[in-house]
């Protein structure tokens, strides 16, 4: 039976083509991820603009370890450590206010519960 998790294992970094170059994202200064559509926005600890990169959400996804990031809504993987409050129905990383997705909440509620 093959692992599934194999590629979910936990990294430090990524490297992300972003304007013509290799961009190393160290993934403890990740705020969050933000999609739109065929593009991902990375929005980085003390970084005014946020890098984009030709990748959707879902390839972040399958990369990132479900320790450390979570999707919280379906254009949106939040950094679970940045998370300073939660609402019912949006997450505040710093002046950021992220919608929160109906569907996406019970693995908001267990990843609570684990932490608390």
């Amino acid at each position: 039976m093959p692992n599934t998790t194999a590629n979910k294992q936990h990294r430090e970094f990524l490297f992300v083509k972003s304007e013509y170059k290799l961009v190393k994202i160290i993934l403890a200064d990740v705020l969050f991820f933000s999609g739109l559509r065929d593009y991902t926005q990375i929005y980085l600890k003390g970084k005014a603009t946020p890098l984009t990169t030709l990748q959707n959400l879902k390839e972040f996804e399958t990369k990132l370890s479900a320790d450390d990031f979570i999707r919280v809504h379906r254009s949106y993987i939040v950094s679970i450590k940045q998370i300073d409050t939660i609402t019912r129905s949006e997450i505040t990383i710093g002046n950021h206010r992220i919608p929160l997705g109906l569907s996406f909440k019970p693995a908001l509620d267990k990843m609570i519960e684990k932490n608390s």
